[in-house]
């Protein structure tokens, strides 16, 4: 489903005349280790973790790459890193939907090649920390639990 802003929605046209907000490879990345470190310190584990590592690898070859194999992310995580960022590194180029469905996808297909046959919890805490920080990047976890769970945040604690 679609959601117009409210300023929008009673002129069509409107929405096909304003710029769609883009985000930067490094403001995608950005979001996902902070969403990352959200996750792991509310879940009292090491950000360090191998589900993470693959996680943050899987969504930032996602993003440029949205079908890439597991293998494509598997040959980036073990990619010497480069000693520059990337030229378009600070280019706003990505629609937050297409952050969004690699985040998503980048988190499931971590969990699954990585043990676990879903995304569990910490995952979806995960998805909706680094969505929110894209956004908000001064977002805080009480944030994330009340605006993407609607509870609080000792509830949601309690499923991690």
């Amino acid at each position: 489903m679609t959601i117009l802003d409210s300023s929008t929605s009673s002129h069509p046209q409107a929405a096909d005349s304003a710029p769609a907000n883009l985000y930067s490879r490094a403001q995608a990345r950005t979001a996902i280790n902070d969403g990352v470190t959200m996750a792991a310190d509310e879940a009292h584990v090491s950000s360090y973790a191998d589900r993470f590592a693959w996680a943050v690898t899987a969504v930032m070859t996602l993003l440029d790459a949205p079908s890439a194999p597991w293998g494509e992310v598997k040959n980036q995580h073990y990619r010497q890193a480069p000693a520059d960022a990337p030229a378009d590194d600070e280019t706003p180029q990505y629609t937050r939907e297409q952050v969004s469905r690699a985040v998503n996808s980048g988190i499931d297909l971590a969990a699954e090649h990585t043990g676990r046959p879903y995304a569990d919890d910490l995952d979806n805490l995960i998805v909706n920390a680094a969505l929110t920080l894209l956004d908000t990047p001064d977002a805080d976890f009480y944030t994330v639990a009340t605006e993407c769970y609607s509870e609080s945040p000792r509830v949601v604690r309690s499923w991690l």
